[in-house]
């Protein structure tokens, strides 16, 4: 689990540099927006 969060570290402050603020913020928001959808649908089909 810890060389997965160092590589996932590395990855994402390279993509930082290399693409800047603008591309993390919108794949932030895309991830977080997918967990969302997958919170509310996994909610939705437990309650059916």
């Amino acid at each position: 689990m810890a060389v997965c969060n160092m590589l996932g570290s590395a990855l994402g402050a390279r993509l930082a540099l290399r693409y800047g603020t603008g591309f993390v913020r919108v794949l932030f928001l895309v991830v977080v927006s997918g967990f969302i959808l997958k919170l509310g649908w996994d909610m939705y089909v437990a309650h059916k």
